[in-house]
C-alpha cells in the first residue's frame, strides 16, 4: 500500500515537472491548432469578399450603361413625339385644297404619327456563316458582336454598326467570357 502511495506520488510530480517545463510548448501547440484555422477561415473570406466587390462593381457598370442607354431612347422618343406634334395633320392639308374630294386617309382629328424605319445597319466585319433554317433570328447579329469584338471593336462602335443596345452587347459580351 505504501508503495502504490509512493508511485502514485511520483507520477503526480513527474507530470508536474512535465507540465512546467513543456509549457510553453503546450502552449505554442493548443494556440497554433486554433490560430491556423481562424486565419485560413479570414483569408478565406477575404478572397470571397473580395470576387462579390468584382462582381458587384460589374454589375454596376452594366446597370449604369443600361441607365444611359435607357435615357439616351427617352430622350429620342420626346424629340419624336414633339416632332410629331409640331407636323401638321396630313388631312388638315387636303381638306384644304379639296373640300370636296373624299379622302382616304385617317379620319379628321387623329393624328397620324409614323416614324421612319430606321435604316439596316451596316456590318463593318465580316458576316458570321449563315445556315438558312437552322439558327435563331438573333443567332447572326450575336455572332457578328462576338467578331467585332473579337476584331477590337469598342463597346459603342459595335452599338453603332449593329443597331444593338450598349447594354445588351455588354451582357453578350460577359456571357461569352468564359
Amino acid at each position: 500500500m505504501l508503495t502504490g502511495m509512493i508511485v502514485f506520488v511520483v507520477i503526480i510530480l513527474f507530470f508536474a515537472f512535465f507540465v512546467v517545463y513543456k509549457r510553453g510548448m503546450i502552449v505554442r501547440m493548443f494556440t497554433l491548432n486554433a490560430a491556423t484555422p481562424a486565419g485560413e477561415f479570414q483569408q478565406e473570406l477575404e478572397r470571397t469578399a473580395d470576387a462579390a466587390i468584382r462582381r458587384l462593381e460589374t454589375q454596376i457598370a452594366h446597370l449604369e450603361y443600361l441607365l444611359d442607354e435607357a435615357d439616351a431612347r427617352i430622350a429620342e422618343l420626346d424629340a419624336k413625339l414633339a416632332a410629331s406634334r409640331q407636323a401638321p395633320e396630313p388631312g388638315a392639308a387636303l381638306a384644304a385644297a379639296a373640300p370636296a374630294a373624299p379622302t382616304e386617309g385617317p379620319p379628321a382629328g387623329s393624328i397620324d404619327v409614323r416614324l421612319a424605319p430606321e435604316p439596316p445597319p451596316v456590318t463593318a466585319a465580316a458576316p458570321a456563316e449563315e445556315t438558312p433554317g437552322r439558327e435563331a433570328p438573333g443567332a447572326d447579329r450575336r455572332k457578328l458582336i462576338l467578331s467585332m469584338s473579337e476584331q477590337g471593336y469598342s463597346v459603342t462602335e459595335i452599338s453603332k454598326t449593329t443597331g444593338a443596345g450598349k447594354g445588351e452587347i455588354m451582357l453578350l459580351l460577359q456571357l461569352n467570357k468564359k
